[in-house]
């Protein structure tokens, strides 16, 4: 039986959608999934939440029909959701926990696993980001770390800022799969950071940025893998 569109549930859905539009060069479908996959990952939207039908949702967010089928062969690419004639619905924690499900796999293993993978991940990424770096790219980023100084009081915000931070790196390294393996983590990459802006890490982390930043400006890549990998020690001290 499909969802009423005034349930609980499918408000806390149109909540994770609202205002769903393209993120940098994304496309529609592209945000559509990457928001579905992160809430499904993250437990938002639990294991057999159903759907609205299709044609509802559609009119509800004021996207196509295509649009939001791309964004579930995408899911269902993962395993993250089972589409039937019945309706659509997320799947089971063990149908969704499978080697292409990365980010989930990263949620059950241990702390010193995944920062590891960090460190091996974006020490190369702030290393290319050197290379590649412009002008524009280093205005980006100084505009990324005022947002964070003004949201100091608010550690939701703070997180997602500090996530913009090293995924605009990953854009400026020109390597696309780099970029991918960042997003992958995003969840548990979040989740620590969160708690370590708890535990008292915001200024340390906002300098770390900028002496990163830094690094990139004088195009020296040795300096910022090197200031990449300190930063990244400050959140693993945390843990």
């Amino acid at each position: 039986m499909q969802n009423d569109l005034n349930s609980n549930e499918n408000n806390k859905l149109f909540n994770i959608l609202k205002d769903v539009n393209p993120l940098s060069k994304r496309r529609l479908s592209e945000d559509l999934f990457i928001r579905l996959r992160n809430a499904i990952l993250s437990g938002e939207l639990p294991e057999g939440y159903v759907f609205p039908n299709e044609n509802q949702l559609c009119k509800e967010l004021d996207i196509g029909r295509s649009t939001l089928r791309e964004a579930y062969a995408s899911l269902e690419t993962l395993n993250l959701i089972t589409r039937t004639k019945n309706g659509t619905y997320v799947n089971t924690e063990t149908e969704v926990k499978n080697p292409m499900n990365f980010d989930l796999v990263a949620k059950y293993s241990n702390p010193e696993d995944v920062m590891e993978f960090r460190e091996l991940i974006e020490v190369g990424i702030a290393y290319s980001a050197a290379k590649n770096a412009t002008d524009e790219d280093i205005e980006k980023l100084l505009n990324i770390v005022n947002m964070m100084k003004n949201s100091l009081d608010d550690l939701a915000k703070l997180t997602i800022y500090d996530f913009e931070f090293h995924s605009q790196l990953a854009i400026i390294s020109g390597n696309e799969l780099l970029n991918i393996a960042l997003e992958a983590v995003r969840v548990s990459y979040e989740t620590f950071v969160y708690n370590a802006f708890k535990k008292g890490l915001i200024f340390e982390s906002i300098k770390d940025h900028l002496a990163i930043i830094d690094a990139l400006r004088n195009n020296d890549p040795k300096m910022a893998k090197t200031v990449m990998r300190k930063h990244l020690s400050h959140i693993k001290k945390m843990i």
